[in-house]
């Protein structure tokens, strides 16, 4: 994800430029733009600190509170609060154990309106969702996001070495500082100069539903670019978080399809591979003027520039196996790919339920969420029982 390289700010009103996927290499002080700008909220790490804004808050601190990277009345929603979610090495956790460190003020005021204005409007439907304020759904997807990855890096690599290794470094917080300058929106401390369409790109799908929890939920991310996936009920969004916009106007035949009728769970996540791997293949740093002190910063909204790049087949066949939990052979042969989604000249192929069971093209397996549903275990129809 982005990395941060600092110019020279010029003289008040200080500006600076902050170009993704660069580290810091200056010999300048501040070295962030949360110094330059914010003074007393900066990116902090470990557990005694607030995920968002940096205070020190030790356990038994007045101000502490713990923050759930799954907000609460989302568990509760899905049924989710006793399931579990896998960890990157495999461990797992419940998801009401997915929390972090945050002050009462980021918890009860910064955050709070926020989860409010997004539980309304899912409660509401995609319609709704999809209306949300763009700065609430950035904050919301991107609290997720960095929270996560906060949370992950809290986290033993090894079970029997808990002061070694975490499951992510803080080598790979420190390298998205950015995107936890631009989650300072939620205090109001930072803004951008054009309210849309803001940093990010938002693609909502409709999905289908069921009565199980195990099918109500979805989430994907990446931890090399900033997109994740998530899907909530009947509500699909995938969101690239630094892109300004960019990927919004996209027309691929896939994607075009995917948006006219309710997504089954293996279709939604090739929606999310799909954009996903052309984001990463036509991904451009952006340099971010930033301009504003004592305590605020506004964002000069940069040019986005052209959505394009090149379709590898080769390439996107092995997110599209990641996705959906296959050996790459098993839906691409070298030469032709799966679509399960129509379009292209194929015709859209709505599922009639969930438990219908997407076969791949070249193996006779089932794809992610029957990838370990044996062959002997479905029925006449195509579905599992």
């Amino acid at each position: 994800m982005e990395r941060l390289s600092l110019q020279k700010p010029h003289k008040p009103p200080r500006e600076l430029r902050v170009e993704q996927n660069e580290r810091v290499s200056t010999e300048l002080e501040p070295r962030s733009p949360h110094e330059q700008f914010l003074i007393d909220r900066v990116q902090r790490f470990g557990d005694d600190c607030c995920f968002l804004c940096g205070a020190h808050i030790p356990v038994g601190n007045s101000q502490r509170t713990i923050e759930h990277v799954f907000p609460k009345w989302l568990l509760h929603e899905l049924n989710m609060w006793d399931s579990s979610v896998n960890q990157i090495n495999g461990r797992a956790l419940h998801y009401r154990r997915l929390t972090v460190p945050c002050c009462l003020t980021c918890n009860g005021v910064d955050l709070s309106g926020i989860e409010s204005r997004v539980r309304s409007a899912y409660r509401d439907g995609i319609d709704a969702f999809a209306n949300l304020d763009r700065l609430d759904l950035f904050l919301w997807l991107g609290k997720i996001y960095y929270g996560l990855v906060y949370k992950e890096s809290l986290q033993p690599l090894s079970v029997s070495d808990q002061a070694g290794a975490r499951l992510v470094p803080v080598a790979h917080l420190e390298s998205i500082q950015f995107h936890h300058f631009l989650l300072q929106a939620a205090a109001g401390v930072v803004q951008w100069e054009h309210k849309s369409p803001g940093p990010a790109s938002f693609h909502f799908f409709e999905c289908l539903d069921s009565d199980e929890p195990e099918f109500r939920f979805d989430y994907l991310d990446d931890l090399m670019l900033p997109i994740i996936g998530i899907r909530i009920g009947k509500i699909g969004v995938v969101a690239i978080l630094q892109d300004w916009g960019r990927s919004e106007g996209v027309r691929q035949p896939q994607i075009d399809t995917a948006k006219s009728f309710p997504l089954h769970p293996t279709q939604f996540r090739e929606v999310y591979a799909r954009l996903a791997y052309m984001s990463e293949t036509s991904w451009s740093n952006q340099d971010h003027l930033i301009s504003g002190g004592n305590g605020f910063a506004t964002i000069m909204t940069p040019d986005p520039g052209d959505f394009a790049g090149t379709w590898d087949w080769k390439n996107f066949a092995a997110r599209l196996a990641g996705a959906w939990e296959v050996p790459e052979g098993a839906i691409f042969d070298g030469t032709n790919g799966m679509s399960t989604i129509g379009g292209g000249g194929a015709p859209p192929n709505p599922a009639e339920s969930m438990h219908v069971i997407f076969v791949a093209m070249f193996s006779k397996i089932g794809l992610w969420p029957y990838a370990n549903v044996a062959p002997s275990d479905w029925t006449n129809d195509g579905t599992v029982s």
